[in-house]
């Protein structure tokens, strides 16, 4: 991955003048002798008019050239008055200048009426080079003020914004603080940025969204100019206008999906003439159609309500169709020289979220006819890592689909000394490591939730595939719906996640009964707030209950609606219903004292395929209840999964189940239910165990 690189500088903006306003357009005459003192300052002028001020270039000698062609220009032309209009202005100057030295430029200033008409027109004029400050009293003479040079300072760093703006998108710099200062300044100007700029804007706008900087992006959005002579690129930026908007303000924008279903046609067209253009549009069309504000966190997601409407544009398209049709794999470039009685060489690749495949690996390892190599992406960084919609994958994949060679040799040399391979995770890397397994290698990869939900099953070729994983039946029929006989070559296997018996106790600590826990709680998916809500129900009737939460706390770098989410949080969590009565513990592996010390768990989420805090907790004696997840709810997905008993469908009915088994005759007939419960549905078969012998092949 390349190295980090470094936001140009911005000078500091200008501030009000003794004249010089930068609130208010205003109309200004550059005066010099000569016009060569125009270029030195020319940053100056530029700012200046991008600010909205009027500038006009009056000089008596020399030519300003073409780099100051954007700025009204009067050379000063002193001659004979003829006209009635040129006499009213001459006699309203001193007589002594009537007839004055036309090479001095106090002089013929005045004998050049339309001079004297734009130093009557102007609010302030600005002296350049040592003849025009000499002479600037003279020459404006009460019809103008003189425009103090300390006034200029700040105005070419102005002027030079959008150049700047040009460096940042050519080397992808990224960072908030560049965005937040080059958002500060273009706040003086008036927008569109100028047609020059409008690529580079346009460029570094994507790149500020993709790395989460919505709010700056939206302060810039005001320059991004929508017409454009090129019809691809309006429907670019329409595109873009609608993404951001969507990104800042934590909700679907009305334009979203109407902005995807009218670049898929666009990219379309590009397919057999601009490979690299279309990836990019395509990254920017699933970008819409799988923003994290249509589906990660929310109550519900038309991909699993109406899967066949949402992605029809999608599937009917010929991009999507290029990307969904099978590429043969490659010959292994060598065949490796192995002993048909060695080890089974299996690369596991462990993917966005590393601790799901911790078992998986420990028990590979322990395999005496196993030899297991992990592939962790060094230097590769997050063009592999994450769920995300990234181009740079997405090129590659477009560009193997229509053809051609897209090898990569670290990669081909890793799979070529594989008999097996796992990947973990539905995520970039997942997408990236199949382009390039050969054919004779087997594949298992297993999907947990939100890769479900994700652009990238989309374009994983499945042929490649033999065997998919699934940690849940609704989750099975959600990836089903999703990809329908894209998965007739693909064996599909459903198996739930293995849970770590070595870190659940069987005993419980006194106060247990009034105390129930959530494992892994700060995001909006985990919805705390409806736990907070179970908490001030079950302390109207006890004041002692306690919430324990165990985990990180929520990102500051969250998504728009995840920093609204959280901020809502906060806010419940000072109620008086339930002020002092969460318990908070940092995030920890040794999870055994929490488990010991609460008689119920809890899972408030708005999706899950598994919850395997959930389990753990069950596991370790504490009555569980589960929210019916309003996402799958419409596949009875936690009914599917876990028992019936354990569900709710509402907050009132947690309370009641909770306080139905809050006096430990009750309680402990329930905790041994549910340990025998967990013991037969997710324990006895040994999941892991499982998995390792399909990974392996072992029939």
């Amino acid at each position: 991955m390349a190295a980090p690189q470094e936001a140009p500088a911005l000078s500091p903006p200008p501030a009000d003048g003794q004249v010089l306003s930068v609130s208010r357009p205003q109309r200004l005459v550059a005066l010099a002798h000569d016009a060569a003192e125009f270029t030195r300052v020319r940053h100056h002028l530029q700012g200046l008019t991008w600010a909205g001020h009027e500038v006009a270039l009056v000089w008596l000698e020399g030519d300003p050239g073409s780099q100051l062609d954007f700025l009204a220009q009067r050379r000063i032309r002193p001659g004979l008055v003829r006209s009635s209009a040129g006499l009213r202005q001459l006699i309203s100057t001193p007589r002594e200048h009537w007839r004055g030295d036309r090479t001095d430029l106090v002089g013929a200033s005045r004998l050049d009426p339309a001079v004297l008409r734009l130093l009557d027109w102007s609010d302030g004029v600005i002296a350049l080079g040592d003849p025009a400050k000499a002479a600037l009293e003279e020459v404006i003479a009460g019809r103008s003020v003189r425009v103090p040079h300390q006034d200029l300072r700040g105005w070419a760093g102005l002027g030079r914004v959008w150049s700047t703006l040009r460096t940042a998108s050519r080397e992808g710099v990224r960072s908030a603080e560049f965005a937040d200062e080059l958002a500060e300044r273009v706040t003086l100007l008036q927008p569109p940025a100028p047609e020059e700029a409008q690529d580079d804007l346009t460029t570094f706008l994507s790149e500020l969204t993709r790395a989460g900087h919505h709010q700056e992006a939206l302060r810039l959005l005001p320059y991004l100019r929508l017409s454009d002579p090129d019809p691809v690129e309006v429907v670019r930026r329409q595109a873009l206008v609608a993404h951001i908007q969507t990104s800042a303000a934590g909700h679907e924008h009305a334009d979203l999906r109407r902005s995807a279903a009218e670049l898929l046609p666009v990219i379309d067209s590009l397919l057999e003439t601009d490979v690299a253009r279309a990836a990019a549009l395509t990254t920017l069309a699933l970008g819409l159609l799988f923003h994290v504000e249509l589906h990660a966190d929310k109550l519900a997601t038309p991909l699993v309500e109406d899967p066949d409407d949402f992605l029809a544009g999608w599937r009917a398209s010929r991009v999507g169709q290029v990307l969904a049709r099978p590429v043969p794999r490659a010959s292994r470039a060598t065949q490796p020289d192995r002993d048909p009685d060695g080890p089974t060489r299996v690369v596991v690749l462990r993917g966005s979220y590393p601790r799901f495949s911790a078992q998986l690996v420990e028990e590979l390892e322990s395999r005496p006819d196993v030899r297991l190599r992990e592939h962790a992406w060094t230097g590769r960084g997050s063009t592999v890592k994450g769920l995300g919609v990234r181009p740079e994958p997405i090129e590659a994949r477009l560009r193997q689909a229509l053809g051609e060679d897209v090898t990569d040799p670290e990669l081909t040399e890793l799979f070529g000394q594989a008999d097996a391979v796992f990947i973990d995770w539905a995520d970039r890397g997942a997408l990236v490591a199949l382009m390039q397994v050969p054919e004779g290698v087997r594949v298992t990869l297993r999907i947990h939730s939100m890769d479900a939900l994700s652009a990238w099953i989309h374009l994983i070729d499945w042929s490649r595939v033999d065997h998919l994983v699934l940690v849940s039946e609704h989750l099975r029929d959600v990836v089903r719906r999703l990809l329908g006989d894209r998965l007739s070559a693909t064996t599909v296997h459903v198996l739930p996640n293995a849970v770590d018996t070595t870190r659940i106790p069987t005993e419980k600590t006194p106060g247990h009964l009034r105390r129930m826990l959530i494992i892994g709680w700060a995001q909006p998916v985990k919805d705390p707030v409806w736990a907070l809500d179970v908490l001030s129900r079950l302390r109207r009737v006890d004041p002692e209950w306690t919430l324990v939460l165990v985990g990180s706390d929520f990102l500051t770098t969250a998504v728009t609606s995840g920093v609204q989410y959280a901020e809502r949080f906060r806010e419940r969590l000072t109620a008086p219903d339930v002020r002092g009565g969460v318990e908070f513990v940092t995030p920890t592996s040794d999870i055994a004292p929490h488990l010991r010390s609460v008689g119920f768990v809890l899972s408030s989420s708005r999706r899950e395929s598994f919850g395997l805090g959930l389990v753990e907790g069950a596991a370790s004696g504490a009555v569980p209840v589960v929210r019916n997840w309003p996402v799958f709810a419409s596949l009875d997905g936690a009914r599917r999964l876990f028992p019936a008993e354990w569900v709710v469908d509402s907050v009132d009915a947690a309370a009641e189940r909770i306080l139905a088994h809050a006096e430990e005759r009750r309680w402990q007939p329930a905790s041994v239910a549910v340990r025998t419960e967990v013991e037969q549905r997710f324990l006895r078969s040994r999941p892991a165990r499982i998995l390792s012998r399909l990974v392996v092949g072992d029939e």
